[in-house]
């Protein structure tokens, strides 16, 4: 899948040939989102690889904040580096310089709150509907990213992180994701390439390497495709996982944002 995912045909083909249980569309009866119009988001991912507009509503966004500053992060995702909001600088200083990020995996399985997103009945229509097929609830996420020194934006780069580029958990993927602090240009927001996901030159499909300056993209979709995501918290949107997009470098404001991915077949074996 990793090696011939990227190409837009054989993805198609491998959709297409794959055989799929009888789709069950859930109800929407119980969702938390009242106001989403499903065959709109679906149609917009459609043609643009990304809709926004997704919000979360403010009691499940203050269930969420008090449960995310209580619990633990792996620093820079590693697991031997775990920290609390109230411990970071303590353990910062063990380490020796900031951390730059920092990942809780899982979270579903201890907020409650993330574990009715993750099986929230329009969420599961609006993966339904544009995975063509029933969709499983791959991973939930947690994610700090915090406000980069200029002395470890070098550092920063070898983590891939502000690099464009696109994912390959399986030939279909969707992600729905929430800020859950306030983001602006300055906070690092998150950024895709509009229409990327089904218009990729041959070249980028046949490449090994996913990972794509800004130039590079500027050059053969235009600078109007970039589109920076800006919002306050509880803002969210939904974005197919092969469009071009990255996760900007927050230079003097942190940003913590929530992940919840659907896919049609999980590969892992977690």
């Amino acid at each position: 899948m990793f090696i011939f995912g990227r190409i837009h045909i054989i993805r198609s083909l491998m959709i297409l040939l794959a055989s799929k249980p009888e789709l069950i569309i859930p109800t929407a009866d119980s969702s938390l989102f009242t106001e989403i119009d499903v065959d709109s988001v679906v149609e917009n991912l459609r043609r643009d690889g990304v809709c926004l507009g997704i919000h979360l509503p403010n009691y499940v966004l203050s269930e969420i904040l008090e449960f995310t500053n209580q619990t633990y992060y792996l620093g820079n995702g590693r697991f031997e580096l775990p920290f609390t909001l109230s411990n970071k600088e303590e353990e910062e200083a063990k380490y020796g310089k900031p951390f730059l990020f920092g990942y809780h995996y899982k979270p579903s399985r201890s907020c409650t709150a993330i574990k009715k997103l993750g099986d929230d009945p329009k969420l599961r229509q609006i993966a339904a509907k544009y995975l063509v097929g029933e969709p499983i609830l791959k991973s939930t996420m947690l994610w700090w990213s915090f406000a980069t020194p200029v002395e470890q934006l070098d550092e920063r780069l070898r983590f891939a992180q502000g690099l464009f580029h696109y994912d390959l958990d399986d030939y279909r993927c969707l992600q729905f994701l929430f800020y859950l602090t306030d983001v602006d240009l300055y906070s690092g927001p998150h950024a895709y390439v509009k229409g990327s996901h089904s218009q990729k030159k041959l070249q980028y499909q046949l490449s090994i390497d996913r990972d794509k300056s800004e130039r590079d993209l500027i050059n053969y979709y235009g600078s109007e495709r970039i589109v920076n995501i800006c919002g306050e918290a509880g803002s969210g949107f939904a974005e197919d996982q092969f469009c071009f997009h990255r996760a900007n470098i927050p230079t003097k404001k942190d940003r913590l944002i929530l992940q919840i991915k659907f896919v049609l077949n999980n590969y892992s074996f977690s």
